[in-house]
């Protein structure tokens, strides 16, 4: 929801900013974004989801996918495109809509370890106001690369922060205690190095952190660095997971809490996915890229798409679709 904020706060109208912040800021909103598709990958802008004028409305036709909580949530944020004659990057329009309506279904992925919170949407004919766009007709992407950075920023964006302390890794070390202390093995010197190693990564990530956002509010950093700290938190995400179940060892693959305990459960059902840490909210992969070319100003990868309008670009059949 903080990313859904942070665009309405920097490009919505008056209108949009008065009808949803203040329900944001008091709960009685949640919202969810329509950002990911099922055949588009890491590539945001290569967006299938049509947007067809009518009028002073807009038809949507499409998929979203990966969206988290859709199924409780009321308003969607969602990139479509407007435009299939043009570059992809140029033809793209960013939406608000309620999610709970006949033209959206909802469904719920269940994951490896259980979990049901991901969701695909299913959009047929949704009609949207026109007065429901959020930024300038096609020019989505502008819109769209301020909405990542303010997700790479999740609690250290410049318009939307959380409270001191409230990010801090004291509660994940206290999991790695209480995963140690349910495997018998708090008094191992080799558990005491990893808790003191995921202690390392927690610090390090706070002072990455601060040391990004000070810099990019300050105009020391361009906003673009914003991908070092999702590099970083990715990696030790997965690394945390991993010494998790190094510290569980042979019950770390308990499945029940009748097994060994739901904090050792807990520990190899992360495990397994662990690798999420660096897919969610654009993968590690996409923000090394970002680094490369927008920080550190190395050459942009070859591309077969550029200058080419969007409809001519070769599509594999299951994404060939308008």
């Amino acid at each position: 929801m903080t990313p859904c904020l942070a665009v309405l706060l920097e490009f919505g109208t008056e209108e949009q900013k008065r009808a949803h912040v203040p329900a944001i800021l008091k709960g009685e909103e949640i919202w969810m974004q329509f950002l990911s598709e099922p055949s588009g990958g890491s590539d945001v802008a290569g967006a299938l989801t049509t947007a067809v004028r009518d009028g002073d409305e807009w038809v949507l036709n499409g998929s979203k996918v990966w969206t988290t909580g859709a199924w409780w949530s009321d308003w969607g944020l969602c990139l479509a495109r407007t435009n299939w004659d043009v570059q992809k990057h140029r033809g793209l329009s960013v939406f608000i809509f309620p999610i709970h309506q006949d033209a959206i279904e909802v469904h719920r992925i269940e994951m490896l370890n259980g979990n049901r919170e991901f969701c695909q949407e299913f959009i047929s004919d949704l009609r949207v106001p026109d007065s429901d766009r959020v930024g300038e007709v096609d020019q989505g992407w502008t819109v769209a690369t301020r909405w990542m950075f303010h997700e790479r920023m999740m609690h250290n964006s410049p318009l939307v922060t959380a409270p001191p302390g409230g990010m801090r890794g004291g509660g994940r070390n206290a999991g790695l205690l209480d995963v140690a202390r349910e495997a018998g093995r708090l008094d191992d010197p080799t558990v005491r190095e990893l808790v003191g190693e995921a202690r390392m990564l927690d610090l390090v990530g706070e002072e990455l952190q601060d040391r990004l956002g000070q810099g990019i509010m300050t105009g020391a950093l361009p906003d673009q660095s914003s991908a070092i700290g999702r590099v970083y938190h990715g990696t030790a995400g997965v690394r945390r997971f991993t010494i998790a179940f190094e510290i569980a060892g042979e019950l770390g693959v308990t499945w029940t809490d009748d097994d060994g305990g739901e904090t050792l459960v807990n520990a190899g059902t992360h495990f397994l996915m662990r690798q999420s840490a660096c897919i969610g909210g654009g993968t590690t992969e996409m923000s090394r890229n970002v680094i490369s070319e927008r920080v550190l100003g190395m050459p942009r990868e070859r591309t077969l798409d550029k200058d080419v309008p969007f409809r001519d670009v070769p599509r594999s059949p299951s994404g060939a679709g308008r």
